[in-house]
Order: structure tokens, then sequence, then C-alpha cells
């Protein structure tokens, strides 16, 4: 078989001779039976459809036609050398049908395996939030700034060692808004079963962000913790993430 290159001038060509075309046939509604019946190579497809600036097809027709000839290699797609343009159109639906079922299967396939990826990071670790604090700005203790200080306490539930992980955070009021949300990366060592705490973490207040001032005022008994994790890093340097070219055995 035959590899064909379309140039981009001979596919914006087929183009307007088959959409011209087919402006008129939904207005007449005719077909071009002889057109339909004609016998052509397929290496010359996007000749003859060149060629055929008075043929009336449908709008699906010519959409078809079009999707054929605007794929470099088609020729050597097509199952015959030579084929009635009938049977290219035939052709065309149900490759098109097939590579949109492809699609739809690799899609899920893909769904899917995020989803397992997902499940698996979820059951690992639990993230809570043990205390918060106010930090008001005191020259005095060199901190020149107001900040919010959050105390996490981090639990390996599987059963290998971790070395780090990360993942997003949202804290919730008692209604379930968000108030606060931010990215969490975390280097500390946890054994299966392992509980450990995590002072330190600040948040430099901004008393302009409504968000900042709703974080520092909600007590921490009507906070809820919402932990997402996106990656886990495991002792032995293997690691388990959502991005799928990131995992290791």
């Amino acid at each position: 078989m035959r590899s064909i290159h379309a140039s981009r001038w001979t596919t914006a060509i087929v183009c307007a001779t088959l959409l011209s075309g087919a402006l008129l046939g939904c207005r007449s509604r005719a077909r071009d039976a002889g057109f339909l019946a004609s016998r052509v190579p397929a290496a010359r497809l996007d000749s003859v459809l060149r060629a055929a600036d008075s043929v009336r097809l449908s709008l699906a027709d010519a959409r078809t036609l079009l999707g054929i000839v605007a794929d470099p290699e088609f020729a050597a797609k097509l199952p015959h050398d030579t084929m009635t343009i009938a049977e290219i159109l035939v052709w065309g639906r149900t490759e098109h049908a097939r590579m949109e079922r492809a699609a739809a299967e690799t899609t899920a396939a893909a769904r899917a395996r995020e989803e397992e990826r997902k499940r698996q990071l979820d059951s690992l670790l639990t993230v809570t939030l043990v205390s918060k604090g106010y930090l008001p700005k005191d020259p005095d203790l060199e901190r020149f700034d107001d900040y919010i200080s959050l105390t996490f306490a981090y639990r390996n539930k599987g059963t290998k060692p971790v070395r780090a992980f990360q993942g997003d955070v949202a804290f919730l009021d008692a209604v379930g808004d968000t108030i606060y949300s931010a990215h969490l990366k975390v280097e500390l060592a946890l054994g299966p079963g392992q509980t450990r705490r995590e002072q330190g973490r600040i948040i430099k207040y901004n008393p302009f962000r409504t968000e900042h001032q709703r974080l520092r005022d909600t007590p921490l008994s009507k906070l809820r913790v919402v932990w997402q994790p996106s990656e886990v890093i495991f002792a032995d340097g293997t690691r388990l993430s959502l991005e799928a070219a990131a995992d290791a055995p």
C-alpha cells in the first residue's frame, strides 16, 4: 500500500469544494448517484474530490470525506486500492465510529486507573489539625508580620514506611463550605501505624483576605480538615502518585 501525504492547501481546497456542494445539497437534497458509484484509486481520492465542485452531497457525507482526506496517511489506510465513493463513505463512517469507541475505551481505562490510584492514596495516610493559633507581630522576637500557626498530626495507615508525601488540605466550616485551602508538602518519616505531629506550619496573615480572617477566627472545634493526597514516597524509594508517569514499581 502507498503512503500519500496531503498538503495543507490540498485539504483546504477539498474542504471548500465539499462544503460548497454540501450547502447546495442542503437546499435540493439531490444526490449525484453517478459520483457515488464511481470507482476511484485510493491514492487519487483527494484530487477526485477537488474536481467534484458540482456534486451535491449531504453535509454529513461531506464531513466524512473531508475527515478521510485530512489524514495524510488516508491512502494507506483505505482497505482497497480502488473503491467507489459510496464504499469509501461507508468505510469512513465505520472507521470514525471505531476510533470514537477506542478513544472512549482509552479514556475510561485511564479514568479507572486514576480512580484506583486515588483510592490507594486515600487509604495510606490521615491528616488532622490538632492546634491552631494566632501569632501577632513582635519585633522583639524578630517577628515582623502576623501569622496563623498550625500543628498537624500525620498517621501512616499503610504497611510500608513512608518518607514523604504531598497533597491539598482544605479547612471547612460546620456547614461544609471551604474556609481556606493550601498545598501541603511533608518530609517526615512514618513507620506503619505510626502517628507524628509537626509544628511550625505558618501562614502569613493578611487582614484584607477574608479566608485568612475566617481561618483565624473559626474555633478549632468547628473546623473540619479534608486531605486530598497526590503523592506518597516510601522509604524504599518507590512512590504512588496520581500522575501515572511518576509511579514506580
